[in-house]
């Protein structure tokens, strides 16, 4: 499978515009009889620096650190799996549920990441401070 940003050129006949790079793959791929093609605009990824859905994550995700002494890469990993649970993306690999980094993340999906650092949070009985409050 790949999957590329690219643009629709043509409709009759249907004409993609896309990355140099995928030449190749796309040329093994033309070789099938059928493929399953996806068109879709592309997502929206969540916000980063101050004031961001990144920025209100990640500084959830320290705030639970100081206040239990966990790892940050611990705690984050266990956010992932609790928003997975609530319809955050995955992968597997070797039977195992892997998160989507949140580089990778949509506006959408990383709302899930920061409800679910908000339910550990109240889990764990710990008041988060958000950025006015700091």
């Amino acid at each position: 499978m790949i999957e590329f940003v690219g643009r629709i050129l043509s409709v009759e006949p249907l004409i993609i515009e896309y990355p140099a790079g995928y030449k190749r793959e796309l040329e093994k791929l033309a070789q099938k009889d059928s493929l399953t093609i996806k068109i879709a605009p592309p997502r929206k990824l969540r916000s980063t620096g101050e004031r961001s859905q990144n920025h209100h994550l990640n500084g959830h995700i320290q705030q639970i650190c100081v206040e239990t002494g966990n790892d940050f890469a611990a705690v984050k990993a266990v956010v992932k799996q609790m928003a997975v649970s609530m319809g955050y993306p995955f992968r597997t690999f070797r039977g195992m549920v892997v998160p989507y980094s949140e580089s990778e993340a949509s506006v959408q999906e990383c709302a899930i990441l920061i409800e679910a650092v908000h339910m550990l949070a109240a889990e764990l009985g710990i008041n988060l401070k958000e950025t006015e409050e700091i």
